[in-house]
């Protein structure tokens, strides 16, 4: 294994730790979430609490260490992405009334930096803050995928595949399609697949350069949200393109 192919495989592995945090991931669900083999996991694994990224609970259970930790304040004080959207997000969630999201790309994952609930009295609550999805799922995990570098997408959907089944039966060419309307319209849409009887749209943040750099997403029941999409469309744009001046 090349040096190269252990530091890829002990990042995929930091990702799954931090998707289990709150509980710790057990060795058994990161070899069977990973594809590695146990013992190529263990000695990485290893390798990682050494270096304080990493540590082992009384039940033997994997979170992130200290070291993770000191890195994630350091980081922080550059990134700031949240705090510039937050006015951005609490007046998309006051205006339209529902959930909105803060979603950021985490290799093949969308990783949720912030949330705002709305005053609507069901509030959809699909994702906490620090949790990651597969790129695709959810407003906000579409919009990052659909309008990603297209030369990026086949490897991402080649990594995602085997996960999508679990989101309502989501595939492969289903996600295409709605990766193709989400081109067309200039924003994402995404109805019953996470969450039944849910939809989510989901528009980009760019950069000054125009990269992509996250997306905001509004989630709601389909009932509720179907007569609105518009509305929605129209604040989400609005105020991401108002918070895309000042970045």
């Amino acid at each position: 294994m090349t040096t190269v192919q252990s530091l890829d495989r002990a990042i995929e592995l930091l990702r799954l730790i931090s998707s289990e945090h709150k509980s710790g991931a057990r060795l058994s669900n990161l070899v069977a979430a990973s594809g590695l083999a146990q013992p190529t996991v263990h000695r990485l694994l290893k390798q990682l609490v050494e270096g304080g990224l990493v540590m082992q609970d009384a039940q033997r259970r994997y979170r992130l260490g200290h070291f993770a930790y000191e890195l994630g304040l350091v980081a922080s004080t550059h990134f700031n992405l949240r705090d510039q959207c937050a006015p951005f997000l609490a007046r998309i969630s006051a205006e339209t009334g529902d959930t909105a999201f803060l979603v950021v790309r985490s290799g093949a994952d969308s990783f949720c930096l912030d949330r705002q609930s709305g005053s609507f009295p069901i509030q959809v609550l699909t994702v906490e803050v620090g949790k990651r999805r597969p790129l695709g799922i959810g407003g906000g995990g579409l919009a990052l995928l659909s309008f990603m570098p297209p030369s990026e997408l086949p490897d991402v959907l080649d990594r995602i595949e085997p996960q999508l089944a679990a989101y309502g039966g989501l595939t492969r060419q289903v996600l295409l399609g709605l990766i193709q309307t989400a081109r067309a319209q200039g924003y994402a849409s995404i109805t019953n697949y996470a969450v039944a009887g849910v939809t989510s749209i989901g528009v980009p943040i760019r950069d000054r350069g125009g990269v992509v750099i996250g997306a905001i997403s509004v989630s709601a029941m389909t009932a509720r949200m179907q007569p609105r999409e518009g509305l929605v469309v129209q604040t989400l744009q609005r105020e991401i393109a108002g918070l895309q001046k000042g970045l």
